[in-house]
């Protein structure tokens, strides 16, 4: 199995993290099954960043304050107490559940490798935090890309314009020279098309 880019000329790439460089599937259901007493709080947690998709904060801090106090509101509870079951648990679970059951598409580090040969620059991008440590858990590398980013730590969720054009500082890049690969059209091909950059959507079910 292989994935082709349509580069045309792009110096840099910017790879989506959940379902595009592994299949995420059934990870919902597992992160459940792993912490049953806070299933209540994992779905305010999955609305509460639906609704925060997009806007910026302007830092990691603001956004996780906005996070947090959302997710107590939804649960009844206080802010510090979702802060710590998302430090102590969910986070502390999703990795561990990476580790055991997920691992890397095959075609990911040799695609890598070959960017980097060709003087091609490379990020990869999640809405999720602890990004290195979820990279790890899944044999993935962070030498192998120059760039290792969160919408969070850079200000807000994707699509949020303002993050992606941070990023593209990162990489030392304009977002017209940039090409975003991601699996879905709302968030990374949004994220792509706000500040002009080109988009390639994939689909892991269909690469052969």
């Amino acid at each position: 199995m292989s994935l082709t880019l349509a580069l045309d000329g792009a110096k840099a790439v910017i790879f989506d993290l959940d379902g595009t460089l592994y299949n995420k599937s059934r990870l919902p259901l597992r992160l459940v099954l792993a912490d049953l007493p806070h299933m209540a709080m994992l779905g305010h947690e999955r609305k509460a960043r639906k609704e925060l998709m997009g806007r910026w904060f302007g830092d990691e801090g603001a956004y996780y304050d906005a996070l947090y106090c959302r997710v107590a509101e939804l649960s009844h509870t206080t802010a510090a107490r979702t802060k710590r079951w998302y430090e102590q648990h969910y986070m502390p679970n999703m990795q561990r559940i990476l580790r055991r059951h997920y691992h890397l598409e095959p075609w990911v580090e040799g695609m890598m490798a070959d960017l980097r040969q060709h003087g091609v620059k490379t990020a990869v991008y999640s809405d999720y935090g602890c990004q290195r440590e979820r990279l790890e858990a899944l044999g993935f590398d962070c030498a192998w890309v120059d760039v290792v980013a969160d919408a969070p730590a850079l200000g807000g969720l994707k699509p949020c314009q303002q993050s992606t054009e941070k990023l593209c500082a990162l990489l030392g890049v304009s977002p017209t020279e940039t090409l975003m690969v991601g699996d879905r059209d709302d968030t990374d091909g949004e994220s792509a098309r706000r500040c002009g950059m080109r988009f390639q959507q994939v689909d892991l079910h269909n690469i052969q």
